[in-house]
């Protein structure tokens, strides 16, 4: 049995295999082709930097990132560019945003300092030419209670034009105006309700230093009210202790009576049968209390004393004579019958 075929189809698939592998390697690596000089420069935040970032010239990526260490209290970058690009002594370092999701790069662009002759290779670019990374979420989230009151299509245009500026682009800051505008106009009706409020609080405080003698006058007798409540805290004390030991005995004698209560309460007939089963009797004294009530008040209503008088008074002694007398009283009165004092009349 051959196994040419098998073998010679199995080394294809490994040649492909290691060809697919290393282009992916080289993709991810992100590396320079042909030679490189390698230099160094000294930055104070680092901030969102990587190794294997682009090194960027005038926005063309001509070298990347080696290594990243902490040199110090500073942060030493090494990186490494095409040899076809030279770095001088007035050379600028930045650490700028690549993209908005986060991303950055190194930065080689000349300034206004230093000696402009080239530097040889492995020279450190100083803390002074550097410019450190800016970490952008700060800036945003100082504008976040202002972005809450704002569309997110303006947000995001916002957003783009600030950081379209900080990466350098000239053209972008007329947008980054224009989106200003727009913000502007998006809380001009926030302002002036705002605006409107404020001219409410300051009729509020006016009103207020209107009536601040009525304050103090309140303040000063509430002020009163405490001091008294101060110096009476021992009676007030003593009283609730007071108030405690009557609670205590009240609850002792609930706690007595409550047996019988709850007796009466669920004895049988029990008084709503007592009371049907009497009801003529309870209505005739019910109709007749208003009159004995009034009657109680016309005797009691000089003082503390019941006030009455004794108009007639018969006592008969001898039954034979009963017939008698009244005629011999009402021979013996001037009106020829019996009468009262004004008082009985």
């Amino acid at each position: 049995m051959s196994y040419r075929r098998p073998l010679i189809g199995l080394s294809l698939f490994l040649v492909v295999c290691c060809a697919l592998g290393w282009t992916v390697l080289v993709t991810l690596q992100r590396g320079v082709q042909g030679p490189t000089t390698s230099y160094s420069a000294v930055f104070t935040d680092v901030s969102g930097l990587r190794t294997g970032d682009d090194v960027r010239m005038a926005g063309v990526r001509v070298g990347r990132v080696d290594s990243i260490a902490l040199d110090g209290t500073t942060a030493k970058v090494k990186f490494r560019i095409d040899s076809g690009q030279a770095v001088y002594g007035n050379t600028k370092a930045s650490i700028t945003y690549q993209n908005i999701i986060g991303q950055r790069y190194l930065g080689l662009s000349l300034g206004e300092f230093g000696d402009p002759r080239v530097l040889p290779a492995g020279s450190e670019i100083p803390v002074e030419h550097t410019e450190p990374s800016f970490d952008i979420s700060v800036l945003l989230n100082g504008f976040e209670p202002l972005f809450s009151v704002l569309d997110p299509e303006q947000v995001d245009n916002i957003t783009t034009a600030i950081i379209t500026a900080l990466q350098g682009d000239s053209g972008a800051v007329t947008t980054l105006v224009a989106e200003t505008t727009q913000l502007a106009e998006s809380i001009a009706g926030p302002d002036q309700v705002l605006g409107e409020i404020i001219g409410n609080l300051d009729g509020v405080v006016h009103d207020l230093a209107v009536q601040s003698g009525n304050f103090d006058t309140v303040i000063s007798q509430s002020r009163a009210i405490f001091d008294q409540l101060t110096a009476r805290r021992d009676e007030l004390v003593g009283s609730v202790e007071r108030i405690g030991a009557v609670a205590d005995s009240v609850s002792t004698i609930v706690g007595e009576v409550q047996p019988d209560l709850q007796e009466f309460l669920a004895r049988e007939p029990g008084f709503a049968q007592h009371f049907n089963d009497h009801k003529d009797s309870f209505e005739y004294f019910a109709f007749n209390l208003p009159a004995l009530l009034k009657g109680l008040a016309r005797v009691s209503q000089e003082g503390s004393y019941l006030s009455t008088y004794l108009c007639n008074f018969n006592v008969t002694l001898v039954p034979a004579l009963s017939n008698v007398i009244p005629s011999i009283v009402a021979q013996a009165t001037p009106e020829g019958r019996v009468t009262h004092s004004p008082v009985c009349r």
